[in-house]
């Protein structure tokens, strides 16, 4: 498989894994890291990678050992040196981070294919990232901040109601044929 290269990253990726697309970009953009990065989901590595080749102590998991295996790979390409493990969410994860990101699989779907685990959201679109939000607090250090992305195909009004302990900003947004997704930047409210 042939090493495609993003903002000064290269990297290599195939099925289950997912690749790469808009939505990784358009947080790659937005994020802006401080601190100790934590990258939740990391599939292929790009951005974990990306934040540890300009200068960020980065830890990444992902679900997946095929993730894994490919970040791992994708890392010894780029020679950076990334803590990487298999966890479910917030499973295996230890201590607090300045900056977490998340592109969760935001799709209200439930396909049943294999690597369908990286965008299957649930019925509302909402399974995963709930499950993430719940955990985030115990993993996000005081001033931290957390960049994910949500697709107007789900109610994000609702989600934004739900954990009103999060004030959400919309940084910015990709437009396609009939979804829009939007990067934001989360911190805890007070």
């Amino acid at each position: 498989m042939p090493a495609k290269n993003y903002l000064g990253v290269a990297y290599s990726v195939e099925h289950p894994v997912y690749v790469p697309a808009e939505d990784t970009f358009l947080l790659l953009r937005e994020a802006k890291c401080r601190g100790k990065v934590l990258e939740i989901g990391t599939g292929s590595g790009l951005i974990a990678i990306y934040f540890a080749k300009h200068g960020f102590q980065v830890d990444a998991v992902d679900i997946s050992r095929y993730a894994l295996e490919r970040a791992s790979a994708n890392c010894a390409m780029n020679r950076v040196s990334i803590w990487l493990a298999q966890s479910d969410l917030f499973s295996e994860v230890r201590g607090k981070y300045d900056t977490i990101i998340f592109n969760p699989p935001y799709l209200p779907v439930n396909d049943q294919i294999e690597g369908a685990e990286a965008w299957n959201g649930g019925s509302d679109g909402f399974h995963v990232i709930r499950r993430f939000l719940a955990g985030a607090p115990d993993h996000l250090s005081e001033s931290g901040v957390i960049f994910m992305i949500l697709s107007d195909l789900t109610d994000i009004d609702s989600l934004i109601n739900e954990f009103s302990n999060f004030i959400f900003t919309r940084l910015g947004s990709e437009h396609f044929e009939s979804e829009t997704i939007h990067a934001y930047q989360l911190k805890l409210g007070r």
